[in-house]
């Protein structure tokens, strides 16, 4: 009998509660172990896996699913099982759902005995989670296609008090990829489109990267500003982080080095816009969410790890630069200037 088959028939066989209640000391189970010690390529064993985890016990192909997401940190190909694990985080999270209607942990044990697949789906829930966050953070486009799912949204927020990681899983649902917007300079005649991928929506992430993309682009002192301060760069971007990095975020300070503001009347920067706000806050002129920029009028500061947590240690936010050429600029100042005369 091949390890394929034998782990296809492991995870087929019906989980008892005292087993879900021990969790990943499934993982230690003669039968896992044997495929886990055969596996000389992550992907083929991901194929493998992956082709479980939609019929089978609940507990144990979600279970399976956690396995998925332990291989992909160690260099899996995360297009390879994504979809099917999201797909197994969705089931559970409809299961776990009808477990807390009907009582929850209190009534774990009649439960098991009526229907045994709520209590399954409760105790693997958490750990198809973190294979799904880990999935998540590596995957832009898989992001975009669950947030296509709004039902999904809807329960990870009704559930959100019962099972930890979904914090986390709003919270990568809520992030900026793919998203544009415009900067324009009144003071030199530039503009700026800046593409977002994987940004907390809170503004201070976007300024942290949005005045280190600046300054790299434009030169030191642009605008007047301060230069910005690798270690709050790298932690905004969460790229290269150490455990010395992240021992050291929680006394990490940022502050405002540019004045981000509201388009003002006569193509002028009026009051500066919160670091607070969501990007949903941030005006949209002619289909394009637009800011102005100018000199630090306030000083503004915040704490990184406050304002945006490190979510996933695979999770890097990025921003790209482009920078508009001079007739674009100047027509979408006379745009403004045209709206206020």
């Amino acid at each position: 009998m091949s390890q394929t088959t034998g782990i296809a028939g492991f995870a087929g066989q019906p989980s008892d509660l005292a087993e879900c209640r021990a969790g990943t000391d499934l993982i230690g189970r003669d039968e896992v172990q044997a495929f886990l010690q055969t596996i000389t390529d992550p992907d083929a064993a991901l194929a493998e896996l992956t082709a479980l985890l939609e019929s089978g016990d609940v507990f144990r192909t979600g279970m399976m699913a956690f396995v998925c997401g332990v291989l992909v940190e160690r260099g899996g190909t995360v297009t390879v099982p994504v979809d099917t694990v999201l797909k197994v985080a969705e089931r559970g999270l409809h299961l776990a759902k009808d477990f807390t209607a009907r009582g929850g942990a209190s009534a774990e044990d009649e439960l098991f005995r009526t229907s045994p697949d709520l209590v399954r789906a409760h105790h693997a829930l958490p750990f198809v989670l973190l294979a799904a966050m880990t999935m998540l953070s590596r995957d832009v486009r898989a992001r975009q296609r669950l947030r296509a799912r709004p039902h999904v949204a809807a329960l990870v927020e009704e559930l959100q008090d019962h099972y930890e990681t979904l914090y986390y899983v709003q919270e990568v649902l809520s992030l900026l990829d793919d998203r544009e917007i415009l900067l324009l300079d009144p003071r030199n005649r530039r503009g700026f489109v800046l593409g977002l991928t994987g940004v907390q929506d809170r503004m201070y992430h976007f300024f942290a990267l949005a005045q280190d993309a600046l300054l790299r682009h434009a030169g030191p002192g642009y605008l007047g500003a301060e230069p910005t301060d690798p270690a709050v760069v790298r932690y905004a971007r969460n790229h290269g982080l150490t455990a010395q990095d992240h021992q050291a975020a929680g006394d990490l300070i940022d502050h405002q080095r540019l004045g981000f503001h509201y388009p003002g009347a006569g193509a002028k920067p009026a009051l500066f816009f919160p670091g607070s706000a969501s990007f949903d806050a941030v005006p949209v002129v002619n289909g394009v969410p637009t800011l102005f920029l100018d000199e630090k009028s306030i000083h503004a500061q915040w704490a990184p790890a406050n304002m945006y947590p490190v979510l996933h240690e695979a999770l890097e936010a990025r921003v790209s630069l482009r920078e508009l050429d001079s007739d674009d600029v100047e027509a979408r100042f006379a745009s403004f200037a045209s709206r206020s005369g």
